[in-house]
């Protein structure tokens, strides 16, 4: 878009720019995988494990019961070929689990009481 007579601009392009010379563009892309968490690793897995951080190609994980960290662990080598299929070859390298994660989140729609 160019900007209009008026001399206004949308602000998209304002915010475009304005991330741009702040330089979270680039950081931001590169978070760019963890937006496809649910979609490589399916919903059941998505609604039990969540990605929270990408760094030098370690995809960092948090799973809200151990059962679905060793499932997802038996599945990280197909993980990871979705992961580097999807956004090239690289870009994870492996799984890591965050210490100290657990039912400290559940999913959106669940309520922490439920059952009691």
């Amino acid at each position: 878009m160019t900007t209009r007579r008026d001399g206004l601009q949308p602000i998209s392009r304002i915010l475009e720019n304005a991330l741009r010379e702040a330089g979270v563009g680039e950081r931001l892309a590169g978070r760019a995988p963890l937006l496809q968490w649910r979609e490589i690793a399916g919903p059941e897995i998505a609604a039990h494990v969540r990605a929270v951080d990408l760094v030098d190609g370690v995809l960092v994980l948090e799973a809200d019961h151990g059962a679905w960290r060793q499932e997802t662990s038996m599945l990280a080598t197909e993980i990871v070929e979705k992961f580097n299929a999807r956004f090239g070859e690289g870009t994870v390298s492996q799984l890591q689990w965050r210490q100290g994660a657990g039912a400290s989140w559940l999913p959106r729609g669940r309520k922490r009481d439920q059952g009691r």
